[in-house]
């Protein structure tokens, strides 16, 4: 189930708020439970040994006086309280009326700390009792501080008592019981309180998250707008937010270049429909115009012979053009299917070359050739003559007469470079950065086609990425200089082609040779 940004935000901070105030709540009820548990022992140990001063030894009898006359908690018929003294070897000396034939538990603290236990009461109540182990008071203590003490140190050797004999004196000890109904409603009314003031405050925030995250939010759906808002009649505008937050910037700025990419990529698409409409209407208006011509008036046999070679060159010029969109079409959507296969680059260099040397001896350029005889990388042989195809193309055909061409390969650290340059260039440093457009020519008015209609060099660039490679070009003083880089991976050295050869014998093609066509 999709949620928005805000609704899991809200969840987020929910339970993180839940859960902090579950711990801090559940904290302060231990804390407050611990604290009245602590009141409560404290009153009931004090009680314990209240009542234990007020039970005397007379020479071999224990004098429990609160037994003589019941006090009324431990009378009273609804919510009594308990209490049961001992003799030393067991003997029940008393114990409250209320409490019966039942035993409370005997509880053998000391009057500084008594012992504190929760017990269940006779009649089922819960409780807590409190007990005291001690020497009852016997007639002519002095129940002073340091006498107290004393007496509870078992340590008789003060002076004022040489006259008295407490030799016979025995321990007893007293337990008294009070039931914690009071206690427990008080601590429920602690824990209801802190629920409900949690609930309160997470209420509250959670109003004040909610408006605090919908308004940091509203950038966003402002933002949802303008993209809304987009169609391709307004590419060209740019979003704005005014006051937009940090976490949106980055957004922003990358949602501004996609826009300028989708807007210049919707110009090239407007433009490459424009320039495929005009380069197939200039063929097509040359064979209706041939056939007009030779329609005309009857003519003889080789007149029609000609129009019709002449219609043929046409034709054959614009199907180079459709089968290059073509090509273009198929890598770019992903059909094309890379085949690789180990190439001697030096010899498929010098082959790619020879359709393209006729051209150049008519021209009288000379061919200069720099080779490294050892390459031998691992691609994807006719997609790579292509590419050669359309370099060498390109050089004969814009070269100056009588001017250079030089054709080199080599390798660096990174890559295999092939270099194809030519002297004779009247482009710009501007417009070399153009000659991969499709349909690019520097002379706007001229309207070749076949192999110069402005196609070789885009298909080039696309096909040496399909190899994984690169394709550059620069203008210097004159020349115009194209770099294909083919990645070093599958490379292989020639090394095993010089086992080939007789001992005697030289290579067929030395490293870094010149020659002149």
């Amino acid at each position: 189930m999709n949620t928005t940004i805000r609704t899991r935000l809200l969840l987020a901070i929910t339970a993180t708020i839940i859960a902090a105030l579950c711990a801090t709540q559940y904290g302060q009820y231990v804390m407050i439970r611990r604290q009245m548990l602590a009141e409560f022992d404290k009153n009931i140990g004090a009680k314990a040994r209240a009542l234990a001063v007020m039970i005397e030894q007379r020479k071999s009898q224990i004098d429990v006086e609160f037994a003589q006359h019941p006090m009324q908690e431990f009378a009273r018929s609804i919510r009594p309280e308990y209490y049961q003294v001992w003799y030393e070897d067991g003997t029940v000396l008393a114990r409250s009326r209320q409490l019966g034939d039942a035993n409370l538990k005997q509880l053998n603290g000391d009057f500084v700390r008594p012992a504190v236990q929760a017990v269940v009461l006779p009649d089922g109540r819960p409780g807590r009792a409190a007990g005291v182990r001690f020497r009852p008071y016997v007639e002519g203590e002095k129940l002073d501080a340091p006498l107290q003490i004393d007496l509870l140190h078992d340590d008789d050797d003060s002076q004022d008592l040489d006259e008295l004999d407490f030799s016979n004196r025995a321990y007893v000890t007293l337990v008294i019981a009070q039931d914690t109904l009071d206690l427990n409603s008080s601590l429920a009314r602690v824990i209801w309180v802190l629920v409900g003031s949690g609930i309160t405050a997470t209420v509250v925030i959670l109003i004040v998250l909610a408006w605090l995250v919908t308004r940091g939010l509203q950038p966003l759906q402002v933002l949802a707008r303008q993209i809304s808002d987009v169609d391709e009649q307004s590419l060209s505008q740019r979003f704005q937010l005014d006051d937009v937050p940090g976490e949106l910037q980055p957004v922003l700025l990358r949602l501004n270049a996609l826009m300028e990419r989708l807007e210049a990529a919707f110009l090239r698409e407007k433009t490459f429909t424009a320039d495929v409409a005009h380069e197939l209407r200039t063929p097509l208006a040359g064979i209706r115009s041939t056939l007009e011509v030779a329609l005309r008036r009857s003519r003889d046999s080789d007149s029609y012979r000609s129009s019709m070679q002449r219609c043929l060159q046409i034709s054959e010029e614009t199907e180079t053009i459709i089968g290059t969109l073509l090509s273009l079409s198929k890598i770019e959507s992903g059909q094309a299917v890379l085949e690789t296969e180990v190439i001697d680059l030096c010899c498929f260099l010098r082959k790619a070359w020879r359709p393209f040397e006729k051209r150049a001896v008519d021209k009288g350029v000379q061919v200069e050739w720099n080779l490294d005889s050892q390459l031998m990388p691992s691609t994807d042989e006719p997609r790579l003559r292509v590419i050669l195809s359309n370099l060498f193309d390109n050089a004969v055909s814009y070269v100056n007469a009588a001017g250079q061409i030089h054709i080199s390969s080599f390798r660096t650290c990174e890559r295999i470079e092939i270099c194809v340059s030519n002297s004779g260039c009247v482009l710009t440093a501007d417009q070399a950065d153009r000659v991969f457009d499709r349909f690019w020519r520097a002379d706007a008015a001229r309207s070749a086609t076949g192999s110069h209609c402005g196609l070789g060099l885009a298909l080039s660039r696309r096909i040496a990425q399909f190899l994984n490679g690169t394709i550059e070009v620069s203008v210097m003083e004159d020349r115009f200089t194209a770099v294909v880089g083919l990645p070093l991976a599958g490379l292989e050295l020639g090394d095993q082609l010089d086992e080939l050869l007789l001992p005697n014998s030289e290579p067929l093609t030395a490293r870094s040779t010149v020659e002149t066509a």
